[in-house]
């Protein structure tokens, strides 16, 4: 007991000593704590502060019209026209090789439209596309497409006449003109794309790489007037337009070219049946010309259709007629040679399989006759074959690559041999393969 005694006395005489130590001890705590409380207080009066100051400068920005894209009198009006104003265009690039391996290689494949050139990288056009579609009536709307490179150079040798081949910095406007749309009649006021063909000028929108036989030497490419285009029913569709001419921005006389067309199109089939007709003594090349170009017409018919017989493959053809009234062949100022009426036509056949979303495979049979050598060759009867086919791939949605093999034959009256050029001579035929790598944007 008296051990006992001595151990609880001296564990109450230090409870007595910490004692003090633990009353101060709780007292610098109290006195934290009611330091932070006074600081978090201080901190919510100042976040309350800032979250009315920003409220209020909210409300004043939303009382106030702050126009997106200019400070005009009606920016809303300005927003919702670029709001309707659409992209687009392309850059393509190619290498073309010709199996005759000729000594000159530039206009290897003069028979072509473009990819005239033998074993080289040529970069065929950068297009810039701009436009707003007149879609309803009373709308208006204009469209602007400008090409760049070695495609608008050889298009710009029609309008100039100047050696516009093989430049790769020359700017065609391809297309340019003002819409309106008058109770669901389109009106255009400028320079369009013709009616004629199953081809256009643009190759990433063909099937094949290279333009055919038909594009080349049997129809007009662009004029410059009016066009109206409607529709008749949901099948039926129409289009009227006076013209400069046949290629020509500028009129060579006082008469003008029309054109026409009616079209059809119902499900998976689809056709139309377009005309020139006019005297403006454009329709030739080099070495041709006509006896008065304010008399003398030319007349080109013009039939194509398409049918996609399945989701995966469709079919086209085209089918044309023409002929120029007092056709002279010229060698320098002398006449060498006439016909009364020269005529030339042709048919091209084609069809096209999707694989899948990425892979196509197209194929395309030409013949092309040109009875009084007034198309392709001066004063030369001819017969012109052409068999193309095309692979293409997709690497991306907007990154278009191709693979194409064109084969072309001509028979002529006098110069057969002399068409193709070979290393050391001439050939029969001429082929060739083209790689064709093109991005599109819109």
């Amino acid at each position: 007991m008296i051990r006992n005694t001595g151990i609880q006395a001296a564990i109450a005489a230090a409870l007595l000593c910490f004692t003090p130590l633990l009353a101060r001890a709780d007292a610098a705590s109290e006195a934290r704590f009611a330091a932070m409380e006074q600081r978090m207080a201080q901190l919510e009066d100042k976040l309350d502060a800032s979250e009315r100051t920003v409220a209020a400068q909210q409300e004043l920005l939303n009382s106030r019209a702050v126009p997106a894209v200019s400070a005009g009198s009606e920016p809303s009006k300005l927003d919702a026209f670029f709001d309707t104003v659409s992209l687009g265009g392309y850059v393509s690039a190619s290498y073309v090789y010709n199996n005759n391996n000729p000594d000159d290689p530039i206009y290897a494949q003069s028979v072509n439209q473009f990819d005239l050139d033998h074993n080289t990288f040529t970069l065929d056009g950068a297009k810039l596309e701009i436009g707003r579609v007149a879609a309803a009536p009373g709308e208006a709307g204009f469209q602007l497409d400008l090409m760049f490179g070695d495609d608008g150079g050889i298009l710009g040798a029609y309008r100039f006449n100047t050696d516009g081949y093989a430049s790769d910095n020359f700017v065609y406007v391809q297309e340019m003109y003002a819409s309106y749309n008058w109770n669901d009649v389109v009106l255009k006021f400028g320079k369009w794309e013709t009616l004629l063909g199953s081809e256009v000028i643009d190759t990433v929108a063909n099937r094949n790489v290279t333009q055919g036989l038909l594009f080349t030497y049997a129809i007009p490419l662009v004029h410059t007037g009016l066009l109206a285009n409607g529709k008749i029913s949901e099948e039926w569709g129409w289009a009227v337009a006076v013209a400069n001419g046949w290629n020509n921005a500028t009129d060579t006389n006082d008469n003008k070219g029309v054109l026409g067309q009616l079209s059809f199109a119902s499900g998976a089939f689809s056709s139309a049946l377009s005309t020139y007709y006019g005297s403006d003594g454009n329709t030739g090349f080099a070495g041709q010309s006509v006896e008065s170009f304010g008399q003398d017409r030319a007349l080109v018919l013009d039939w194509t259709a398409t049918w996609a017989a399945s989701d995966a493959l469709t079919f086209w053809g085209n089918l044309d007629w023409g002929k120029q009234d007092d056709v002279e062949f010229v060698n320098g100022p002398q006449t060498v040679g006439s016909v009364e009426n020269a005529q030339w036509y042709g048919a091209s056949v084609g069809g096209q399989y999707a694989f899948d979303d990425r892979t196509t495979l197209a194929l395309r049979g030409e013949i092309f006759r040109d009875s009084d050598g007034y198309r392709m060759f001066p004063g030369q009867s001819s017969m012109a074959y052409s068999l193309t086919g095309t692979l293409g791939y997709k690497l991306t949605p907007n990154l278009l690559t191709r693979l194409e093999v064109r084969y072309d034959e001509f028979n002529t009256d006098d110069f057969t041999d002399d068409v193709f050029s070979q290393g050391g001579g001439s050939a029969d035929g001429d082929l060739y393969g083209i790689i064709n790598v093109a991005y599109l944007f819109d």
